[in-house]
């Protein structure tokens, strides 16, 4: 019993549909009738993917063939025709573009056919342009199904299921950079054999700036992945949202939706919101975009040059067949099998003229089975004089024949058996054409026939015995056998380049590799730490502006070729005029400047200081053993971080270090690891010390840390958590201060919180507001979460206060402590008051605790509670703690 497995839409009432024999049918829903087109007889085989534009239809079969059916004029013909090999492979997708230009398929072998057509006059002509290998591993994965897909302006293709080493992915070719790979999408466990182009262009704005396409991808490892062109990262991830694997899918409804089908009978709809994906370019950008990509198709009959172009990765096909036409094509109403006995014929026709030419060879050659063992038999000088006696003369047929030649092909209809002497057989080896390419000789092959000699022979010129023939008296050449073998011993048997008239070609020069400066080398023992973060490119030059404005001082830096030949330059200057100036032979990566010094990073990890004033080395150089990733420096503190996650700071007025840790706790680096390997973990995006030498980092998933000196660990300032409920939040006003050198009143938690929203603001795309009035609605209406925004808000001001006695921010410290003090006599929670005001209270005054101090941030912990007791006290819930701590202070009696 058969079952129908492929469905698709010829126009709005009818559609193919394709079943599990091999059949295709048409059907009509207006009239409800359907036809089978194909086979007439009896299938090939089964079906394995189809695709249609306008009325021409691309099919693959199992036996690895491609027909092309014109549905107009009823034709069918064979396209794997242009295809070379002589095993053909099962071709698992196969797709027409949208510009109605080319169509392209994907075969068992991990190889890429690419055809490109036109229609001229109704006819259609098809070619190969282009097979593509080197998308795929050695090991390529095996898959029951692929489907690939175009984007809207035909310019980006997908290819499913593509790997490199041992890792899967997407790979996405381009038109416009010679159908080489243009970005490769990572993000599927397993193999992903589904992807869709959206059918709109999306911009980043209103006014059509930075466009892309959007791409659905799934398959097999159950997750289905939303792709942005001009991300490598995908922008919406759905893992385990189904139990079967993803077959198919489709957008719909103008881009606005995905339906897929499951392995295991489910249909699934996806919805996207307004502008979730981007604002929908307009229909003259794209018109626009549509003609640019029509410009770049070249003419069916543009010979391209495969050799040079990405190192060899785009083969030249060279089919027996160059095009194929319509006109050849057979008539579907007329499948006879006239067609099969005349190829009968031909083929009948052509076996019995090879067998009469077998008989003719026979009495000549004899065969023998068994090992060849190959020979190099030096040929003696041949005098022309002797050989021209000799073939004018009737030769001799000797006792034994010879062994010749392998013999490649059989001329046909020859007139006389091939009879052959030891003179005429040196005269054939005389008479082949000898060319010479890339300095090596090329010996063309010669039939062996009568005729062919004959003529040969009576074209040669006659040549006297005392003319001097060219001889190569050059070694043999052999390729390079391994490593083992020596450059200078491969080279000494080189042979020349020699031109066609014997002399000696002039070898080109050949193009030294060029040397970027923005290249780092590694130490290998780095390259297996378990966490790596990006190093700054090397810069030709920089200059860093210091930060004393009553003077125009700028530390100038020039980086050489980073050996002793050049080598890097570091200049000082007071406007315009040069204060100092230092030599280094090494790349300069980055500089940082302090209250009273300069610290400039090597390539290799090196740290130097300089006096500000003179130029003076203030220590020797600080060797960190891997490159830097961070330099930064605050008064007298200097920090650096390296590429391996390991911190430092110093205190170069004193020449002590502060602390050393590392900084990949804060990475979340158990939640990233996985069975096959690293995942990239979240960015720093930013990296500072404070004036009392305290490391600050945020990350990109919204959180600030500090590092406490007295813990020896990192703690949290800012999460997005807190962004989510707390009341006392600021996500509208941006620091007025920001700096972190100590000039006016700066506060580093308002820097590290206003670096969260940032975050979360990109993340979401729609807005903070709308996107926490979502997660409101899930989680503060549910039964048990009524609390929810005033315990959030209680958290983030108690961190808040904490953090600002760290990092000795006086006045934060204050204003947050006011803040809090307010809002818990507001909820009644008096057990948090009393302990808050025993704290400030302290001892009494005949027995001190020892350790105990009576200021925090420079205030005075007593006065504190007095201020507490002046604020809070009109809050009646609270009155009876604040009566306790008043008549202690002997405030009222």
């Amino acid at each position: 019993m058969s079952l129908p497995h492929i469905v698709k839409w010829i126009n709005p009432r009818n559609f193919l549909s394709c079943d599990t024999q091999g059949h295709i049918y048409t059907t009509n829903i207006e009239s409800n009738q359907s036809k089978k087109i194909y086979p007439i007889t009896e299938p090939e085989g089964r079906i394995i993917d189809l695709s249609i534009v306008n009325d021409l239809i691309a099919f693959s079969l199992s036996n690895g063939k491609i027909h092309i059916m014109d549905l107009t004029r009823n034709t069918i013909q064979e396209l794997t025709k242009l295809c070379p090999e002589k095993e053909l492979i099962i071709q698992r997708s196969i797709s027409f573009d949208n510009s109605n230009n080319y169509l392209i398929s994907i075969g068992d072998d991990t190889q890429i056919n690419l055809f490109q057509y036109v229609i001229e006059e109704g006819n259609y002509k098809f070619r190969l342009i282009n097979k593509i290998e080197k998308l795929f591993s050695k090991n390529p994965l095996n898959v029951k199904y692929k489907r690939i897909s175009w984007s809207p302006d035909s310019d980006l293709v997908t290819i499913p299921t593509a790997s490199k080493s041992q890792t899967t992915l997407i790979s996405l070719l381009s038109k416009s950079n010679n159908w080489n790979n243009k970005i490769s999408l990572v993000g599927h466990d397993l193999t992903c054999e589904v992807t869709r182009f959206s059918p709109n262009i999306y911009s980043e704005t209103e006014n059509d700036e930075n466009l892309y396409t959007v791409i659905a991808s799934g398959g097999s490892d159950k997750t289905l992945s939303i792709w942005n062109t001009s991300k490598t990262t995908p922008i919406i991830l759905l893992q385990d949202c189904i139990d079967g694997e993803i077959l198919d899918l489709k957008w719909v409804n103008q881009g606005n939706n995905i339906i897929f089908v499951t392995s295991n009978g489910h249909f699934c709809l996806v919805e996207f919101e307004k502008y979730e994906l981007g604002y929908i370019a307009n229909e003259e950008t794209v018109d626009k975009l549509k003609k640019l990509q029509s410009v770049l198709v070249k003419p069916l009959n543009f010979r391209y040059d495969y050799e040079s172009l990405n190192q060899g990765n785009l083969r030249r096909a060279l089919p027996q067949i160059e095009y194929v036409d319509q006109k050849d094509a057979i008539k579907i109403d007329n499948l006879p099998k006239e067609t099969k006995k005349k190829g009968e014929e031909e083929e009948e026709e052509e076996e019995k003229e090879v067998k009469e030419e077998t008989k003719r060879i026979e009495p000549i050659i004899s065969i023998k089975k068994g090992s060849i063992e190959p020979e190099t038999i030096p040929l003696p000088k041949l005098d022309l004089t002797e050989t021209n006696q000799n073939h004018q003369q009737q030769p001799e047929k000797p006792e034994k024949p010879e062994p010749l030649p392998k013999v490649n092909s059989v001329k046909k209809k020859s007139q006389s058996p091939i009879t052959v002497t030891e003179t005429s057989t040196r005269q054939l080896l005389q008479n082949q054409k000898i060319t010479t390419k890339d300095g090596k000789k090329r010996v063309q092959p010669m039939l062996l026939s009568t005729n062919n000699n004959s003529t040969q022979q009576q074209q040669q010129p006659k040549q006297s015995s005392s003319t001097p023939q060219p001889q190569d008296k050059s070694t043999m050449e052999f390729e390079k056998a391994s490593y083992s073998v020596s450059d200078n011993f491969h080279k000494s048997n080189k042979r020349k380049n020699i031109d066609e008239n014997g002399h000696t070609k002039k070898s080109k020069r050949e193009m030294e590799p060029i040397k970027f400066i923005g290249s780092v080398i590694l130490n290998p023992n780095t390259t297996f730490s378990k966490l790596r973060l990006a190093i700054p490119k090397i810069r030709f030059s920089f200059q860093l502006k210091s930060k004393n404005e009553s003077e125009l001082f700028v530390l100038d830096i020039r980086n050489g070729s980073g050996n002793e030949i050049k080598p890097s330059r570091i200049t000082y200057f007071k406007k315009d005029k040069e204060v100092w100036c230092d030599f280094i032979p090494r790349y300069i990566q980055l500089a940082a400047e302090g209250s009273n010094f300069w610290a400039i990073s090597t390539n290799d990890g090196t740290i130097l200081t300089y006096s500000q004033i003179s130029g003076k080395r203030l220590l020797p150089p600080i060797i960190m053993g891997s490159p830097l990733s961070f330099l930064e420096s605050n008064k007298e503190f200097l920090m650096a971080v390296t590429s391996i996650g390991e911190l430092q700071v110093w205190n170069i007025n004193t020449k002590k270090s502060i602390l050393k840790c590392s900084i990949s706790t804060i990475l979340e680096l158990g939640n990233k690891f996985q069975d096959d390997g690293l995942l990239k973990g979240d960015n720093i995006t930013m990296c500072a010390i404070t004036s009392s030498g305290t490391p600050l980092v945020t990350l990109s998933n919204g959180s600030g840390y500090l590092y406490n000196s007295n813990f020896e660990t990192w703690q949290s300032v800012s999460e997005s958590w807190w962004c989510f409920g707390s009341h006392y939040w600021n996500s509208n006003e941006k620091p007025q201060t920001t700096d972190l050198f100590g000039k006016g009143q700066e506060s580093i938690i308002e820097l590290l919180e206003y670096k969260t929203n940032e975050e979360v603001i990109r993340k979401t795309r729609i807005g903070r507001g709308k996107y926490f009035n979502k997660i409101s609605k899930n989680m503060i209406m549910k039964e048990g979460f009524e609390s929810l925004e005033n315990t959030i808000s209680l958290s983030h001001l108690e961190n808040r206060i904490l953090c600002a006695e760290i990092l000795r921010e006086d006045s934060d410290f204050h204003k947050f402590f006011i803040v809090y003090i307010q809002r818990i006599c507001e909820l009644g929670f008096k057990t948090k008051l009393f302990e808050i005001c025993s704290e400030l209270y302290g001892p009494d005054n005949d027995d001190y605790r020892e350790g105990w101090k009576g200021s925090i941030c420079g205030f005075e912990k007593r006065e504190l509670l007095k201020e507490v007791i002046n604020l809070c006290s009109g809050f009646r819930d609270c009155q009876r703690v604040l009566i306790h701590f008043s008549k202690k202070l002997n405030l009222i009696e």
